[in-house]
This record gives C-alpha cells, structure tokens and sequence, in this order.
C-alpha cells in the first residue's frame, strides 16, 4: 500500500473510533410527535453495531415511558421544544446495562412520577448525558424527583433542572459509587419533602463535581453531604465556579467529612460549617437580576462577576446558549458585558480606594 493510502486508512479508523458530538451526529430515523411513542423506542433498540441517533421533532411525545439498554442518541430537530411527557404514570427514562452511553440533546422530560427518580434514572454501569435540556416538574416518593443516579455517570450540560419534587435529593439524587458531573446548569425551584435535606443529595461514597453551574431558591440545603459510617468512604464533592444558596446552609456537611469537599472560585450564600474556602470565594449574596428575563443572571455588583474559570470543555457555554470567556461569571448564566464592564471598574476604583487609605496616617 502506497504511504498516502496508508495515511488515509488510519485517518479513517481515527474518525470512526473518535467520539461524535451529538449535535453533529448524522439522523438514523426522523419522528414526528404522533402520539406514538412505541416507535421510538424500537429506534432506541435497533440492533447493530452503529449508536442509533433518533431525531424528534418539536412536539409533545406523550406517555413516554422508554427504557434504554444500548447506547443512543436522542435529540432534537428544528425549533421549539421536543417534549417527553410521561403524564404522571411513572418515570419517563430508565437507562440500564453495562457500558450503555445515553445522550440527550435539547429534549424535555416532564410529567414523570416514580418512587425512585421522577424523570430518570441511571442503574448499572451506564452514562446518561443530557445537553441543552430540560427536567421539570417531575416528581418520586423516595428520592430523585429529577434524577436519581443509582449506578454509573450522570452528566448534565447547559441543563435547566426545575420544579421536580421528591422526598430526598429533590433535583438529584447519588447514590454510593455513582458520579455527577453537573456543568452550566441551572438547578432552581425544587422540592424535598423534608427541609433538612436539599436539591443535590450526596450519599457516602458518591461523587458531585458541580462546575459553573447555580442552585438557588430551592427548598431546604444547597446540596446535603450524607456522613459515612465508620470504617466506610465518605462523599467526595467537588465545587468550582459555582453559586449555591441553601437554607439554613449552603452546603450541609458533617465536620469529619469537611476535608473530602474542595470549594473554588464560588459564592456560598448560607452555612457552610466547618468547609475550607479558597481565597477566591465569597459568602455575600450572589446579586441576581430577579426582574431579568434570566432572573438568575449575575447582575452589577455580584461578587460571581469575573470570579470564575471556566476552562472544562462543558463550561465553555452558559446554559442560556452564551459563550464564555475563560475568566466567566461564576454560575450558569454569564453576565452581560455592560454588567461585567461596570462591576470591574467599580471594583478597580474601590480597591484603589482602600489602598490609599490603608496609607494613611491616624490623625489625633
């Protein structure tokens, strides 16, 4: 074989074993919101050895009740909402099996009702990957009313999680061994049926990393650090470039277990206990802009302003669809530039102030 044919066949075999982004992943079946939800799931299952890629339309897809047990793709086509309603008659996605990938992109899951993950939920060693979507108004008995993680990866990505309900972990739930990596995603408006727990619900030996992302005004906790027996692995929580408002904390975490939490770059408004911040962090109020559009959106004078690093490739665009700069708003909407231009110039002119006076002699 000649050396640029040799060079073509190996370029080839990179292309195909390289992972496809779901936005630009080639449709293998279009459907159209009929009211016949049995057709996608014999897309999802369709043998072979490709990953199928299902594209919906805009369009309510009602009694959604889909089970995924190989890798797929499911996205949106066209404009508006592509919705997954289950209609209150149990959980609208279950993924399950060894090395199954799931990927939702711009798809909507409501109306879910289950005792164990109101929308979803991970079991096995599977991945659920949802970009650009959305989960609310859902809700389970137990825990998860958004999604519980049994088993497995759950990633969320530009993601809004809002109105679910549960009796713990009101927007996710993780369970020992399972992992969540939730970036740009906004967690607001959930439930839980007690107060001492919160949105993000995190058992012994589980892992969170929450990257540019907010929970605000949900009920209860930010996110609720459940204490390991003895002799058993703690939860490990990792926060970077977040907003977390929790009532009465931002993080509830025992003290023994405070060192397994690592906070950067972050603004915690309620009790953080006995957790280490970085000099970066701040504990004032986040400053949204309440009567914005995105009424969780930074606004002048929020110390998230220019306090974050947003350098994970899923953090490099806010879930309203903006694209950031490396030095972003902490949380998952970034500021507007009038916004970020006047709060550091604000913030120049009063540090240069404070210097100044910092030299001055007393006088008597």
């Amino acid at each position: 074989m000649s050396p640029t044919r040799l060079l073509m066949s190996c370029t080839a075999l990179l292309l195909a074993a390289a992972p496809v982004s779901s936005a630009l992943a080639r449709c293998s079946v279009t459907l159209r919101a009929d009211g016949n939800t049995a057709a996608i799931q014999r897309a999802m299952d369709k043998p072979g050895r490709r990953v199928p890629v299902v594209c919906l339309k805009p369009g309510i897809y009602k009694g959604a009740r889909l089970i995924a047990t190989r890798s797929v793709i499911v996205k949106r086509v066209g404009k508006g909402r592509a919705v997954f309603d289950a209609g209150g008659r149990g959980r609208v996605l279950t993924v399950m099996g060894d090395k199954v990938k799931v990927t939702l992109d711009g798809m909507t899951l409501t109306n879910g009702s289950s005792k164990e993950g109101g929308a979803a939920a991970v079991l096995g060693n599977s991945t659920l990957r949802m970009v650009r979507s959305w989960v609310t108004a859902n809700q389970a008995i137990r825990k998860g009313g958004g999604i519980w993680v049994k088993q497995g990866r759950l990633e969320l990505v530009e993601t809004r999680v809002s109105g679910n309900r549960s009796g713990a972990g009101g927007a996710v739930f993780i369970s020992p061994g399972a992992t969540a990596k939730i970036a740009s995603t906004l967690i607001s408006d959930n439930k839980n049926a007690s107060g001492n727990d919160g949105p993000l619900h995190v058992r012994p030996g589980g892992r969170l990393e929450l990257l540019s992302s907010t929970l605000a005004y949900n009920s209860g906790q930010g996110v609720y650090v459940v204490p390991a027996a003895k002799g058993a692995k703690p939860a490990t929580v990792v926060i970077e470039s977040s907003i977390l408002m929790g009532t009465p904390d931002a993080v509830r975490v025992s003290r023994k277990e405070a060192g397994a939490l690592s906070v950067y770059r972050s603004v915690l408004y309620g009790g953080i206990g006995f957790i280490p911040l970085d000099m970066d962090s701040s504990r004032d109020l986040p400053g949204f802009n309440l009567t914005d559009s995105e009424r969780y959106r930074p606004t002048f004078g929020s110390p998230a302003i220019g306090m974050g690093k947003c350098s994970d490739r899923d953090t490099k665009i806010d879930v309203a669809g903006k694209r950031r700069g490396r030095n972003c708003t902490a949380g998952a909407l970034e500021s507007t530039r009038a916004e970020i231009r006047k709060t550091l110039k604000d913030r120049k002119l009063t540090k240069k102030a404070k210097k100044k006076q910092a030299w001055e002699y007393p006088t008597e």
